[in-house]
């Protein structure tokens, strides 16, 4: 187990193996500027593969009953990153109560969100509410609202 504020688990090249409640406690004990400072570069590769890799896993299929979107992911702090804005970007389409990684959309997606990579870690491990990130202008989300608004119920967010 690491030490509060030590990101050490940060390095491991394979986080396919972490149970989500490993990884939440693991990011709970990790401090927000070492979060921060060592997701960049080859981690932050890894940690974004891996938590989009896991979306569809955390859909509730039931609660997702009529959501029909594609929903893109801005991840910010990419070196270049989509044109050059330093973006990396990830498509999710939900739609009859699943959820798959997709190439980009044909036009523009429904609901569009922008976060740095530490708050995504944080708000996917359930270690930082959504509506928070919101407020304290560290996630944006632009589109649909209404749509926006059901991301947090079809969802499931840290262990569970």
């Amino acid at each position: 187990m690491t030490e509060r504020g030590s990101a050490h688990w940060l390095e491991a090249g394979d986080w396919s193996g972490l149970e989500l409640g490993e990884l939440a406690r693991l990011v709970d004990r990790t401090s927000e500027r070492e979060l921060r400072h060592r997701l960049i570069g080859g981690v932050r590769e890894i940690a974004l593969r891996e938590i989009f890799r896991r979306m569809p896993e955390y859909l509730r299929p039931a609660r997702a009953t009529g959501f029909d979107a594609v929903v893109t992911w801005q991840i910010t702090g990419a070196a270049g990153g989509v044109h050059g804005e330093g973006l990396d970007e990830y498509h999710l389409h939900v739609a009859d109560g699943r959820c798959e990684l997709v190439p980009a959309p044909p036009g523009p997606p429904q609901i569009s969100v922008r976060t740095d990579p530490a708050t995504l870690l944080r708000i996917v491990t359930g270690n930082e509410d959504p509506v928070t990130a919101v407020l304290k202008q560290r996630l944006s989300v632009r589109g649909d609202l209404a749509l926006a608004a059901r991301l947090t119920k079809i969802f499931a967010v840290g262990p569970h």
